[in-house]
């Protein structure tokens, strides 16, 4: 029996469910290299009426999914909303994070869609995985972070967009923990 797919399992059932975008340490592989996770993170944007559906398509006893209450008031945040679901029989969760700022629009005008089996996935672009990254970085460390956006850099260097990721970067007042990550 094959190992599960984070994208077989979280990504798949999204495609035609409102904006969603593969974002995190999967994101990064795109740009960068494979390493070891037991989740996606996924930058979404859904309307009530979508996000009102995730209990149908991820149903139990396969998924935990949150309850609708819980669904509609993260999605509500203005900033930093987030809920999981998880995968019962192998432990693997999709870390959705609700985003309807400025910089979600233009990374979804700039996703980049893969053909993945029978259906299309989108990835976030490079720039917008850095600034999380590099937030997430700010927050708390992590060499795993340092690593990802390393990675991308050595790899994807000529994809990056550097006024696009400048200007977010010192938006969010990150510029100085960029500069302290690509100097560690």
């Amino acid at each position: 029996m094959p190992e599960p797919d984070l994208i077989d399992l979280f990504v798949k059932p999204l495609a035609r469910n409102g904006k969603c975008l593969i974002a995190g340490s999967v994101g990064s592989m795109y740009y960068g290299e494979p390493r070891f996770t037991l989740d996606v993170d996924l930058a979404v944007a859904f309307s009530p009426t979508q996000l009102l559906a995730l209990p149908s398509i991820f149903t139990e006893p396969d998924y935990y999914c949150p309850p609708v209450e819980v669904l509609l008031s993260e999605n509500k945040r203005e900033c930093r909303g987030h809920f999981n679901v998880i995968h019962v029989p192998s432990g693997l969760k999709a870390d959705f994070y609700p985003s309807y700022d400025q910089f979600f629009a233009w990374a979804w005008d700039h996703r980049k869609e893969v053909t993945y089996g029978d259906a299309v996935v989108s990835y976030a672009p490079a720039e917008y995985i850095i600034v999380w990254k590099v937030a997430y970085f700010a927050e708390g460390g992590g060499e795993k972070h340092v690593r990802d956006i390393k990675r991308i850099f050595d790899l994807s260097r000529a994809r990056i967009d550097m006024d696009v990721l400048t200007a977010e970067l010192r938006r969010r007042n990150l510029d100085g923990a960029f500069a302290r990550l690509i100097e560690s």
